[in-house]
């Protein structure tokens, strides 16, 4: 089954982790802000139970149990085949964030970014693994339209997008 590791799980890493989740992937969570880590699952689970009373998910028990909330940045990104971030739309704090994805995640593993203000090229010329870095931008709420916008680096692979 494939795995995704959603990081940052606010609003739109929840919705994200909803997506995933009903889908069938695995879903590992983290957020370095605990309160939110903690509060996230049982956000996720209430969700996919609304959307289910709209006939938009089949099993939202199923689809919850596919979510885990992980302890730490390692334990999130341990055998994903993607990197979903949802952080805090600053420069800055994405730099820091894609250097710790790009040393931690498999090497495999896209490196996307929900980012609906920074261009990738902004957070990701620096990286050893630049060329698996991209946005993946959701049209919003993200786990309610199946549209997600695709913008890759100048060094992004045309096989990642």
């Amino acid at each position: 089954m494939p795995r995704v590791g959603i990081v940052g799980v606010g609003l739109i890493g929840r919705a994200w982790s909803n997506v995933f989740a009903r889908a069938g992937w695995d879903v590992s969570i983290y957020d370095a802000h605990d309160a939110t880590l903690q509060a996230a699952p049982g956000l996720i689970e209430a969700s996919l139970h609304d959307l289910a009373g709209h006939g938009l998910v089949d099993d939202p028990g199923g689809a919850a149990k596919r979510v885990k909330a992980a302890s730490s940045l390692d334990e999130a990104l341990d055998g994903v085949e993607l990197v979903q971030e949802s952080g805090p739309e600053r420069v800055e704090a994405k730099v820091e964030l894609f250097k710790k994805l790009d040393a931690t995640a498999p090497q495999s593993a896209i490196l996307a970014s929900s980012s609906s203000a920074i261009v990738a090229s902004r957070f990701t010329e620096s990286l050893e693994g630049r060329e698996r870095c991209l946005i993946a931008h959701p049209v919003n709420p993200p786990h309610v339209v199946p549209i997600v916008e695709l913008c890759g680096a100048p060094w992004t692979s045309p096989d990642v997008v």
